[in-house]
């Protein structure tokens, strides 16, 4: 009876710990993390805002956060301050990664495909190359006095290890919370991050899987992309 129990709570979406403690593993991020941020004082990132997707999201399920978004796309970026101009979001024309300095950025026919890498395969066509800034979000948070993340989303399509690599200092003071990243398990681009790397990374630094979201699958059947969400458990603001 416990084990049929357990099997449908897992499909449910819930996992099932001792001492009678059910961490709700809800589809809605922002739900599913809302019992382990704090009340007040909520410090979201967003790496690769792209054209405010993930933004708008914040901003509905946390109406009081302070959120950085970062996104190296000037005719993204025009979008942002369009969009989101007079909202608790700071907007930054900038790259991240694990070096500061500049590097070439690809504009593709979809926006969401553009990155610091080069297609591996695919029709999509690059529009533009150009430089773009690039920072660590290690000197981001030492310049502008940020103490503390709650929440470091990044999807830069194959560039999310140079990312997370680029806040290590943040994170061997266990200054964030959780890390929401976007993972493939084939190629997509020339040179990306892979899942292996993400998770030892992580893991290394004190960080714990959560779950997947929004896997999505080949024609084959086999999975092809998802986003993580780890947790470090360590985390303090104080």
């Amino acid at each position: 009876m416990k084990n049929r129990l357990k099997k449908i709570f897992d499909l449910l979406g819930y996992k099932i710990h001792k001492k009678n403690k059910i961490l709700i593993l809800n589809e809605d991020l922002y739900l599913a993390i809302k019992n382990k941020l704090p009340d007040k004082g909520i410090v979201f990132f967003d790496v690769g805002a792209n054209l405010g997707q993930t933004l708008k999201k914040m901003n509905h399920s946390y109406s009081t956060a302070t959120i950085f978004a970062f996104e190296p796309s000037k005719y993204c970026f025009e979008y942002l301050k369009t969009n989101f101009s007079n909202t608790n979001v700071s907007l930054h024309n900038l790259a991240i990664g694990s070096n500061c300095g500049n590097l070439q950025f690809n504009e593709y026919s979809w926006s969401a495909l553009n990155s610091l890498l080069k297609r591996a395969y695919g029709a999509a066509k690059i529009n533009e190359t150009y430089l773009v800034r690039v920072i660590t979000l290690d000197e981001f948070c030492n310049d502008n006095n940020v103490s503390y993340i709650n929440l470091l989303k990044t999807d830069t399509e194959g560039y999310e290890l140079n990312v997370l690599k680029g806040a290590s200092s943040m994170m061997e003071q266990n200054r964030i919370q959780f890390v929401y990243v976007e993972i493939f398990f084939n190629e997509n681009y020339i040179g990306q991050s892979s899942f292996g790397d993400i998770y030892n990374f992580l893991l290394e630094n004190r960080f714990e899987l959560v779950r997947f979201y929004d896997v999505l699958y080949t024609n084959d059947g086999l999975a092809s992309k998802t986003d993580a969400l780890f947790i470090n458990k360590s985390f303090k603001i104080n």
